[in-house]
Order: structure tokens, then sequence, then C-alpha cells
């Protein structure tokens, strides 16, 4: 993920004196969700609830920025029980072979002050492919809750379920190839060296 944090940094390294920044989600505030159209009639939402995400910066440089994001698919959410054991079985996720999914970070492009592209290469139910998503900067500044600097962000982008053989045999009858992802999140820097 060189993308939500390249452009976190471009918009904080004038801030930023430490050799090497990782900056922190803050789980409270960050929300990994999903829409889908049903049966052609509505759309019917989701979220998985379990993730791991690593962000780092070296140098000050934001062009050298490393971003992985790891998702438990078992963790997936719609609201309603039966429809949450459909999509972790074979048909769908299928957690028990493929228990976790995984975004890399490629490419940033700048599109404004506030707003961005970011490349990827999303690894789910064994297949990688080449993802893109529109970054925007929601607002950046101290946080009335943590009290800590604190940068929030909105990615959106389309990943169809035929690129990763998901619910073959539902599309496109009962649900849409097309699914609308939107990440919201907030995050914090932690100054200092790592040792990467």
């Amino acid at each position: 993920m060189k993308n939500i944090l390249l452009f976190l940094l471009f918009m904080t390294a004038a801030s930023i004196n430490a050799q090497t920044v990782m900056w922190t989600d803050d789980p409270e505030h960050t929300r990994i969700g999903f829409e889908v159209k049903h049966a052609g009639l509505s759309f019917v939402s989701g979220y998985f609830s379990d993730f791991d995400i690593t962000v780092r910066q070296k140098n000050g440089d934001c062009t050298n920025t490393d971003i992985r994001v790891e998702v438990r698919t078992a963790s997936v959410s719609t609201g309603v029980e039966a429809r949450n054991k459909h999509l972790r079985s074979s048909d769908f996720f299928d957690v028990e072979r493929f228990p976790i999914m995984v975004f890399k970070s490629t490419e940033m492009k700048m599109l404004g002050t506030d707003k961005g592209e970011i490349y990827g290469e999303l690894t789910l139910h064994g297949i990688t492919k080449k993802v893109r998503f529109d970054v925007m900067l929601i607002g950046r500044k101290e946080s009335p809750v943590s009290g800590k600097e604190t940068a929030g962000f909105r990615l959106q982008g389309v990943i169809r379920c035929s690129d990763f053989q998901l619910g073959s045999k539902y599309i496109p009858t009962m649900i849409s190839d097309n699914v609308h992802v939107v990440v919201d999140c907030e995050f914090s820097p932690r100054q200092g060296e790592l040792d990467i």
C-alpha cells in the first residue's frame, strides 16, 4: 500500500523529521467495506472486522513507502448470519482454504492536494490481480478522541468477482460482478527508528 502512505506522507512530510515513520490506524475508526447489487433489485453492504494495516515511510521520502493490508476473510459481516456463512463457504471466499486476502501497493499518483490514485495488487481466493483505488484526504488535525495528529482518508474502487472466481454460480443472476469497495480510515504517525 504504497498508496495511502504515499499520500499521507505527502501531506505531512513537512512536519516529520524522523528517518522512519510508521503510520498506525485507529481500528475503531477504520472500516473496510463493500457494496454489491443483489438480483438487480437492491444493494447489499458488508465489511470485514479483522484486519492489519502496515504503513511505513523511510527517510521522509513519499516515494519510499510501504503499505500492506491483511484481511481475515472469515470476519466478513453483512448483518445476516445465514448470508455471512454462505459468503465464508466455498461458493465465495472459501475461508478454510483462503483465510487471508492481501493488498500490497505498487504506485501512487497525486491529482491535487487532497486526491490521488492508488495502484497495487490484491490477492484474494488464491488469485492476484492489479487493482486501482481513488483516495481522498478527508482531513488532518489533532484528534479530539486520541489527542494525536491524525489524518483521515476514504478509498473507493471496484473489483470484479469474476477476476477472483468468487460466486461464479451466482453471477450475474443473483449478484453483480462488480463490487464497490469503500475503505474509511484514520492514521496517526509514530516517529522513530524502525528495524525494517
